[in-house]
């Protein structure tokens, strides 16, 4: 054999066992990048970047091996190529060997569906659903008691208090500068969830003669551009008791300060809920008090919450996380709504929950160390 063919097929052999390595190596490290994004919400802001360090050829790959094939008209295609979109959402972070794994999945996917004479069924309808709830929800849920989902936003539901304990929402830029007609007309009482039992909602009576007005964690004005969405922020568990003066004035204007960050970054992603903060009995001892109202004992928060993120529509900034916190008081109209500022950890504490967690928040913290919370305590 002569020697120029051994040569070729050494440097042959060797080149093949280099690529497949090289394919090993980028599928192990794209695994431990994905088990870290998990836990770590600033390498899931950076994982474009990443991944395209990591690309074999040097090239950033923005298509796969199964988004490359042709689209067919037909029905069997349409079912494939909708599980095919939420497989390959983010195919950049897919590596060489996961897009073969994804093709050949697709290609099985193909024969079951038409050996069980399935073709034509809505195969991807059921990630609808995950998909909408990833867009609003797309730094962490702070808890996860009794999560309900609407078209605008999610919302966790407490059944002893007849309020939720947090609602959270994605504004855009988009649905501001829209306005449907239909929207000018607004529903003359709240509307009840059918998904909650009467026993847990509160009611129109339960306002009548109070001291407290309706007021809503998502407001309505930031979607008149769907009748059906501006029509979801009327539903009870969104509706909170406030005191009228705060609901005209303050909390009025921290909701167009956040259509204004909208406007300029165009989305947000805001959480919104009630506080029950401690008041001070004793030099050692403290006590949670706070009104109940109507017949089903709807509890009146002591103070709000409202913490802001927004992703910095510029090249390498991250996003951008501000809280506020506002005592459910008839407060001056004249203080500027950054003394209601508040660090998002007080807020946490005092809440019970968890905010966009994750081992590099710091990088994000808008940390205040005044006013303290208890300085707008009664």
């Amino acid at each position: 054999m002569s020697i120029y063919v051994i040569a070729t097929f050494c440097a042959a052999t060797g080149a093949t066992f280099f690529v497949l390595g090289a394919m090993v190596q980028q599928d192990i490290s794209y695994r431990k990048i994905k088990a870290i994004m998990v836990t770590d919400p600033y390498v899931f802001q950076c994982r474009k970047h990443i991944f395209s360090a990591l690309a074999l050829f040097g090239r950033y790959a923005t298509t796969s091996i199964v988004g490359n094939e042709n689209e067919k008209r037909n029905s069997l295609e349409g079912a494939t190529n909708r599980k095919r979109s939420i497989d390959l959402q983010d195919t950049g972070s897919v590596s060489l060997f996961e897009q073969f794994v994804l093709w050949s999945r697709t290609k099985a996917f193909n024969v079951i569906m038409f050996m069980t004479f399935s073709v034509g069924q809505q195969a991807g309808d059921k990630y609808k659903a995950i998909e909408h709830v990833a867009g609003i929800m797309k730094y962490g849920f702070p808890g996860m008691d009794e999560i309900r989902v609407y078209k605008n936003f999610v919302l966790s539901y407490d059944r002893r208090n007849r309020i939720a304990h947090w609602v959270c929402e994605h504004i855009n830029k988009d649905c501001l500068l829209l306005r449907d007609p239909k929207t000018l007309n607004k529903p003359n009482s709240y509307i009840p969830d059918n998904s909650i039992s009467p026993i847990f909602s509160a009611t129109m009576r339960d306002f009548r003669n109070s001291d407290w007005v309706g007021g809503h964690l998502v407001s309505p004005q930031n979607y008149k551009c769907d009748m059906e969405k501006f029509m979801e922020a009327y539903k009870f568990p969104n509706i909170v008791p406030i005191d009228r003066g705060l609901k005209n004035n303050i909390w009025l204007r921290l909701e167009n300060y956040v259509r204004e960050l909208a406007l300029k970054f165009d989305s947000v992603y805001v959480y919104t809920g009630p506080l029950f903060m401690p008041q001070r009995i004793t030099f050692r001892n403290w006590s949670v008090r706070h009104h109940v109202m109507g017949m089903n004992t709807v509890a009146v928060p002591t103070h709000f919450f409202k913490v802001i993120i927004c992703d910095q529509n510029f090249d390498g900034a991250g996003p951008m996380m501000e809280g506020f916190v506002v005592p459910n008081a008839n407060v001056d109209t004249e203080m500027e709504l950054r003394s209601f500022l508040s660090d998002i950890r007080d807020i946490e504490h005092f809440a019970g929950l968890k905010f966009y967690d994750g081992q590099q928040r710091d990088k994000i913290d808008m940390v205040v160390n005044v006013p303290s919370m208890t300085d707008l305590q009664d």
